[in-house]
């Protein structure tokens, strides 16, 4: 016994046995993770779920490295992905329970599906600085772009897709800009100056990058339904601005505005004082400014409203110094010379006028006397032909080089000081068609009524140009699917050997056929035409002649074969119930005497896209309005979102929420009713009750102009590219 307790077998100094002691037993965790789909070869997403982060460069499963107890919450979120590439997660938050999670489903697709997604989507003025910085203003962004002289492009000023008129921050700015309109001059001192066409406001962004206005009250000048602008001079803030269609700058700093419709020069003073002189020639009679340029001595010049004469402003009288009223491009002295559309002049440091006229760059001497530079049928020094289409835009570098831009083209060329014609490579212009996929696809303009999607997400562009049906599936394939290109007919039968003579409208069914309206021999009517899912072309019926003036042509159809058509004035929509005809279903001129509308005519309500949600309700957009109305089965109309003649305001539900209707309008349905809505800066989401948000969707804020949905995806077109976002 003795020696057993010497061994520790004993009970110690008290003599009280000692318990075991028992481990302690941990609290089971669990992973969190799930499942991945459409990542390509080379792309890749970061996942987050708090400060855990997991790259993920396959599809399958995966899982966070952190394991959670039972309880605890936990919400996915992409933290970054590869460039163009789009994700979403579904199922991304909960609480763990008594096992491992799998749910979060992660689905990817590319932003781009076919085309170009150029970053320079329309060019409203141009200028340089002294170190050879290009500045380009872009209406459909609303934004500044700067390029480099090595050619690196970013923002400079402005949040893209979002209109407005924040000063502050260049980066938190937001300008409201109208297209094919040169309204940007920069000074010695590098300040930028940018008439804000759609704001009427004069605004300037320092070198510092800070944003002010110099002068002007803000108005909605790009509502055409808007009343006549009061234009005032003063300083500052007492001054009112109308519609500017050129802009210059004298060496004083004076900024020099062209007001057409008032037939006058608006001054402002680097301090903001706005004076006006109107335009008369040595007859009496007004002249309308269109654009204008300033030479080294002051002397002021600018082209009428037409762009087919050049004035010198001499003395308080408008001289014709260049051009005549034949409206075509010829070379020659005074009267003797003509010019066929003015759209960019600057003068050059010899005194010489530099205009964008048409298709070719043009001179024009202190005396009169105009030759082409190149265009036209002259070509550059090294014999190549510039092939212009309709140029808009003039910058004259300090190099005596001038940039142009071709609209048609969304092309910028350099003409360099030894005559030589080169593509600017930040803008070199992908327009036209070419079948392909992805990206090496180009896919041109199609009408702003001319897409929809089908369950299985091939997306169809309506080409009314080339008179064909484009298809593109949902791995990028871009191809004709109905008619023949440049072929213009009404022959039925397989879509390869179909033809369309003058197609407006389409809309996509919920198995898979498409619809299209089409112009008859007579070109004032229409046919409804089908392409049946396995191919078949037919011609259904005459759809209804109205009484009016043509809008907007637009076809919808619900999951029940309901249709709508909308294409004439005072008769609005028209609908055909499955198996039926079509009859007129809400009248625009009713409607509008219902919302207490007086002094306009049927006009004033106008419909940029028709769509049907899973119920059979209607929905239109009016941007006159500035609602979204909703009709039910019984044509009784409502607004459904936005509030009525406000466009201003952010999110919110009917009567608080704002729709500005700043660019193309589109709706779209997704699976759940929720609407989208284009042409309001950044897209829009509509829930069931019609209050208005903003998403945040996958492929970020891009510029789109029309909206299609199928097969979980939200489709969007823009001017050079078909885009899509997954949507949860």
């Amino acid at each position: 016994m003795a020696g057993l307790s010497a061994c520790g077998g004993g009970s110690g100094d008290s003599g009280t046995p000692t318990a075991p002691i028992a481990p302690a037993t941990e609290a089971p965790r669990y992973l969190v993770g799930g499942t991945v789909s459409g990542l390509g070869p080379s792309a890749q997403v970061v996942l987050a779920n708090g400060s855990d982060k997991v790259t993920i460069t396959a599809n399958g499963a995966f899982n966070f490295a952190g394991k959670l107890a039972a309880g605890a919450s936990y919400e996915g979120k992409i933290d970054s992905t590869s460039e163009g590439l789009g994700c979403i997660i579904a199922n991304a938050a909960a609480t763990v329970g008594n096992a491992d999670v799998n749910t979060l489903a992660v689905r990817c697709l590319p932003v781009v599906l076919a085309g170009v997604q150029e970053k320079i989507q329309n060019v409203s003025g141009m200028v340089q600085d002294a170190t050879g910085n290009y500045y380009i203003a872009d209406a459909v962004r609303q934004v500044i772009h700067k390029v480099t002289p090595a050619g690196a492009l970013s923002v400079y000023a402005g949040i893209s897709g979002k209109p407005g008129a924040d000063d502050g921050a260049a980066t938190a700015a937001t300008f409201h800009m109208s297209g094919g309109i040169s309204t940007l001059v920069i000074d010695r001192a590098a300040n930028l100056y940018l008439f804000d066409n759609c704001n009427a406001l004069l605004r300037k962004i320092t070198p510092a990058g800070v944003v002010s206005t110099v002068a002007g009250q803000r108005s909605a000048a790009c509502d055409w339904s808007a009343s006549e602008a009061v234009v005032a001079d003063g300083q500052g803030a007492l001054a009112q601005f109308g519609w500017t269609t050129g802009m210059a700058m004298d060496s004083n700093g004076d900024v020099l505005l062209a007001d057409a419709e008032r037939q006058m020069i608006r001054r402002v003073t680097p301090a903001g004082l706005v004076s006006s002189e109107t335009l008369v020639d040595g007859k009496g009679f007004n002249k309308s400014p269109s654009q204008l340029a300033v030479d080294a001595s002051g002397t002021i010049y600018f082209s009428d409203g037409i762009g087919s004469r050049i004035y010198r402003w001499q003395q308080g009288v408008a001289v014709v110094v260049a051009g005549s009223n034949k409206r075509v491009s010829e070379d020659g002295k005074g009267a003797a010379a003509s010019f066929r559309n003015i759209r960019g002049m600057a003068a050059d440091r010899d005194g010489n006028v530099l205009v964008a006229d048409a298709t070719a760059i043009r001179r024009m001497t202190p005396d009169g006397d105009v030759t082409t530079l190149v265009g036209g049928t002259v070509t550059d020094a090294a014999g190549a032909s510039a092939g212009w289409t309709y140029l808009n835009s003039l910058l004259l570098e300090s190099s005596g080089g001038m940039i142009v831009h071709d609209a048609n083209k969304h092309r910028l060329v350099r003409f360099d000081a030894t005559k030589v014609l080169s593509a600017m490579p930040f803008m070199p212009g992908n327009m036209g068609v070419t079948e392909a996929v992805g990206g090496a696809a180009r896919v041109g303009y199609v009408g702003s009524s001319g897409m929809c999607s089908d369950p299985a997400g091939n997306v169809y562009l309506l080409d009314m140009t080339n008179k064909v049906l484009r298809r593109v599936t949902p791995d990028g394939a871009f191809t004709v699917y109905a008619g023949i290109a440049g072929q213009a007919g009404s022959n039925d039968g397989p879509r390869a050997s179909a033809t369309m003579l003058g197609p407006v409208a389409i809309a996509c069914d919920k198995d898979g056929a498409v619809y299209f309206a089409d112009k008859t021999a007579t070109g004032t009517t229409f046919n409804l035409r089908k392409i049946s899912k396995d191919g078949q072309v037919s011609t259904q019926e005459a759809l209804p002649v109205g009484t009016g003036k043509p809008l907007q042509y637009r076809l919808a159809i619900d999951k029940e074969g309901y249709m709508a058509w909308l294409g004439w004035g005072p008769d609005g929509i028209f609908r055909r119930p499955p198996g039926g005809t079509f009859s007129a279903f809400l009248s625009f001129e009713s409607m509008r005497r219902s919302l207490g509308d007086t002094g306009y005519g049927w006009e004033y309500m106008d419909p940029g896209s028709l769509v049907f949600d899973s119920k059979g309700n209607l929905y239109f957009d009016d941007n006159v309005h500035q609602v979204v109305f909703r009709v039910d089965r019984t044509g009784k109309a409502s607004v459904f979102a936005g509030t009525l003649n406000k466009g201003s305001g952010g999110d919110g539900p009917p009567g608080v929420g704002g729709l500005p209707f700043s660019g193309a309008p589109s709706l779209a349905f997704d699976t759940s009713d929720n609407l989208y809505l284009s042409g309001q800066g950044w897209v829009r989401k509509i829930n069931t009750a019609g209050v208005i948000s903003t998403p945040a969707l996958a492929w970020g804020h891009p510029d789109i102009s029309i909206l299609a949905f199928g097969n979980g995806t939200l489709y969007g077109f823009t001017t050079q590219a078909v885009l899509q976002t997954p949507l949860p």
